[in-house]
């Protein structure tokens, strides 16, 4: 099981220069003033469009880092695996603190 993570964290790291890369190219291509417009137009697309894949990437890896580290700290008893809301006294003090005008 912990080989199968380190190996999507590879791919995905990998995956994530490869696009990081793109994007420093297509950033340089749709700048380049020699090139006709219409051409400079495909290049912004292709970066908006690696770019939306990238915030994919980087959004999927932060989701499942903090499935890891949420899952670390329930199994060490930091929190309990399931929440409860605030008591109910807690929220009657707080509605009784008002700045006087």
């Amino acid at each position: 099981m912990e080989g199968n993570d380190r190996d999507e964290n590879e791919l995905r790291s990998q995956i994530i220069d490869q696009l990081d890369q793109s994007l420093a190219m297509s950033c340089e291509m749709m700048m380049n003033q020699k090139l006709d417009p219409k051409t400079r137009e495909k290049w912004t697309q292709l970066h908006t469009n690696t770019a939306q894949v990238l915030n994919t990437v980087l959004r999927d890896k932060q989701y499942q880092e903090w499935e890891r580290r949420l899952k670390e700290l329930e199994a060490t008893g930091r929190i309990p695996r399931k929440t409860t809301g605030p008591p109910a006294d807690a929220s009657n003090g707080a509605s009784d603190r008002r700045a006087s005008p």
